[in-house]
């Protein structure tokens, strides 16, 4: 089979679109690959494209192309997808993910096929490589069209959405609006969404192999790469406000998630720190002599990222008596950054509500 048997066949082209889409290929080899120049340049276009990874940069363009019909879009996306079911390992998904999934869920397309092709990519995507990396405008439509084109179990919607936010590689930083979206989606039941907060603030600390028990089968590497300490920080921080607004008991939270050994490192940092936004989003809503007794115990937690959103929390409601009380922290860093900044602010005067909202929702460094 060449090429072009390839494009007539299997994705049913017209003889025009063939010549078009054999161009297209070449060119995304030529510009992302080290493709080589001479020779047959439809034999040399079909061995690369029985790869996923060549396959995936060619569909890319392909789906974001005018003039090419939407059957030919539909059955490259599928085979895309699909090929990843067949991936051993090592080998790279395709580029685009997100993208295709996004385009098949739009059109009403996706299947479960699909899905699974998906999951499989996003367990092989290559780690610390940003070349997976994909625009906010097909992620967004991927998480919609996975829970509204076809029936996906409870078990298998809380995978999905632990393995997205886990794909580094393929969300970037997007991890908080992603989540936000997921946390939103009629699609999904309340009941589903706390699980999911559940998991994500619950396994913080430690991180068991089997911190989550996937309902499709996983040998041990890929739960390995599956795992939820992959999770982003912001996520983290995010599913503790959300547990709140699902229902939660917004002091039961605080209480717990602000006690010193609660959680600490590997993720619990966020947690703390998403134990605080809690509390600025909660403030009006609890008692004077609690919310200080609580702001006070965030002020003495043991990560210094923590104690420095606590102090900015404290500046915000209560003004520069509070954050003096950092001049007295353990940690010298922290020392010096309190003394810098009251100096600045003899000068400067008080910053604005909007600065300091700006600083407490400045993200930790992973």
């Amino acid at each position: 089979m060449n090429t072009t048997t390839f494009l007539k066949r299997h994705l049913d082209a017209s003889d025009e679109e063939i010549l078009r889409l054999i161009e297209m290929a070449t060119n995304a080899l030529v510009e992302s690959t080290d493709y080589p120049a001479g020779g047959n340049p439809e034999e040399r276009v079909w061995r690369y494209l029985q790869y996923p990874y060549y396959l995936g940069l060619f569909a890319r363009r392909v789906v974001a192309a005018e003039g090419i019909s939407n059957h030919v879009k539909e059955k490259l996306c599928h085979a895309c997808l699909q090929v990843n079911l067949h991936l051993e390992e090592g080998q790279e998904p395709g580029p685009g993910l997100f993208m295709l999934t996004a385009w098949l869920g739009t059109h009403s397309l996706l299947t479960r096929r699909d899905y699974l092709g998906l999951r499989r990519g996003i367990i092989w995507l290559p780690r610390l490589t940003s070349n997976y990396e994909e625009h906010e405008e097909y992620l967004i439509p991927a998480c919609r069209g996975i829970f509204t084109n076809f029936k996906i179990s409870r078990e298998e919607s809380i995978e999905i959405i632990l393995m997205v936010l886990t794909a580094k590689e393929a969300i970037g930083a997007r991890g908080r609006p992603i989540f936000d979206f997921l946390m939103s989606l009629d699609a999904l039941n309340k009941t589903l969404k706390r699980e999911v907060c559940n998991i994500v603030v619950e396994n913080a600390i430690p991180f068991p192999r089997g911190e989550y028990e996937h309902p499709l089968e996983c040998n041990s590497q890929e739960q390995d790469r599956l795992s939820i300490r992959f999770l982003p920080g912001s996520v983290r921080r995010r599913a503790v406000v959300w547990l709140a607004r699902l229902g939660g008991d917004p002091m039961d939270l605080l209480k717990k998630l602000l006690k010193p050994g609660t959680v600490r490192g590997y993720g619990g940092d966020h947690v703390a720190s998403g134990a605080l936004d809690l509390l600025d989003e909660q403030w009006e809503n609890i008692e004077e002599q609690t919310r200080l007794a609580l702001l006070a115990k965030a002020a003495d937690l043991p990560d210094t990222s923590v104690r420095k959103r606590a102090y900015i929390l404290g500046e915000k409601y209560m003004g520069m008596e509070f954050l003096e009380q950092s001049l007295d922290d353990k940690a010298k860093s922290l020392r010096e950054w309190a003394r810098e900044r009251l100096e600045r602010r003899e000068v400067e005067g008080p910053p604005s509500i909007e600065q300091l909202q700006a600083e407490l929702e400045e993200e930790i460094e992973e």
